[in-house]
């Protein structure tokens, strides 16, 4: 098979999307050729000699959108690519289909996230099938989603024996924006330490677009206020290859995301096997298997005072217990979310649907 990805940005330097070049070298392990089309590409080191990379660049929408047609004929009629996946992007796949659909070639989209739009729709409509991290990832009734588990670097996120330090370090990693809703975060620590514990807080990330400047601006104003000025510290994006430490280091992490999809930052620190408090209604299925255990990762969304409940229940644990309770959740994502395990599920799917288009 020979797979044209659609993505929007080819870095393995990048904060958010830096993780795509280790996807492509999965999918490379199972293909003929891959080419990666992308608005922005960076350090693409190390990518197999049978990849090669298209970028399309972000300036100017009208050359923009000629180049995207360009490289889309050159791939789907001239160099024979037979299958197309698009990342996340519903719109990339509308952009691909008529193309695709006179070469012959099977079309599909990765999708993770809570949100549905008419965009999606139309998307998934036109898409052979639609890949997704779990039911909840994908919030469309539809028979071409396949739930296929997430794609984790088991290998990247590792501990290696490497316990949290000291004192006590809380992490959070995501987009500065009120939906990864920090603030919920940074209150439940102000009623940690209100009770007598010694915590520190990691913020990891950015904001997504200039009006997330004023959000950014609410969440240092909360922390002037809750005189926690030296227990957080904002960090700001911090590049994937760079941000295993961060985990390492974590007693655990927190995630108030209401993205309603399973959010990758929860498994990357659960494959660093450290313990995690979500309030993501994507997780309750996951954590099933752990028993009483797993309801003891999960707080009510927005509630400060449940969070430092459920933060308060794991650092009452001693550190022998914690680690235990880590490697539990390393070994759900070595067996449900393991990236190469998850690339040749992909390429399974596309090549059984390409050959029965044929």
């Amino acid at each position: 098979m020979k797979l044209l990805f659609l993505t929007q940005i080819l870095d393995r330097g990048d904060a958010v999307l830096g993780f795509v070049p280790r996807w492509i070298e999965g999918l490379a392990k199972h293909c003929e050729r891959v080419r990666v089309m992308a608005l922005e590409v960076g350090d693409i080191s190390g990518l197999p000699a049978h990849v090669d990379v298209r970028e399309i660049g972000r300036k100017g929408w009208l050359g923009r959108y000629l180049r995207n047609r360009r490289f889309l004929k050159e791939a789907l009629g001239e160099d024979g690519f037979d299958a197309v996946l698009a990342h996340m992007v519903p719109r990339y796949s509308l952009l691909a289909h008529g193309i695709a659909s006179k070469s012959g070639a099977a079309e599909f989209l990765w999708y993770t996230h809570g949100a549905v739009d008419a965009r999606l729709e139309r998307a998934v409509r036109v898409v052979d099938s639609v890949f997704t991290a779990s039911e909840e990832s994908l919030r469309l009734d539809t028979p071409k989603k396949i739930v296929t588990g997430h794609g984790v670097d088991i290998e990247h996120f590792a501990a290696r024996g490497a316990d949290p330090v000291r004192p006590i370090r809380i992490l959070e990693v995501g987009r500065l924006t009120p939906a990864k809703d920090p603030l919920t975060v940074i209150a439940a620590v102000g009623i940690l330490v209100s009770r007598g514990f010694d915590v520190h807080l990691d913020l990891v990330g950015a904001g997504l677009v200039s009006s997330d400047d004023s959000y950014r601006r609410r969440v240092a104003e909360q922390i002037e206020v809750g005189a926690l000025r030296e227990r957080v510290k904002l960090h700001g994006a911090v590049p994937y290859r760079d941000i295993v430490p961060l985990y390492r280091d974590a007693t655990l992490l927190v995630s108030a995301s209401r993205t309603g999809s399973v959010d990758k930052v929860v498994l990357e620190a659960m494959a660093c096997s450290r313990p995690v408090v979500t309030c993501n209604d994507a997780f309750p299925r996951l954590f099933r298997e752990l028993g009483a255990d797993g309801g003891k990762l999960l707080f009510e969304p927005g509630s400060a005072a449940s969070l430092a409940e459920r933060i308060e229940g794991l650092l009452r644990l001693r550190q022998p217990e914690r680690a235990a309770l880590g490697e539990r959740l390393r070994a759900l994502v070595a067996r449900d979310h393991e990236v190469d395990a998850l690339m040749g599920r992909l390429v399974e799917h596309m090549r059984s649907r390409g050959k029965a288009r044929r």
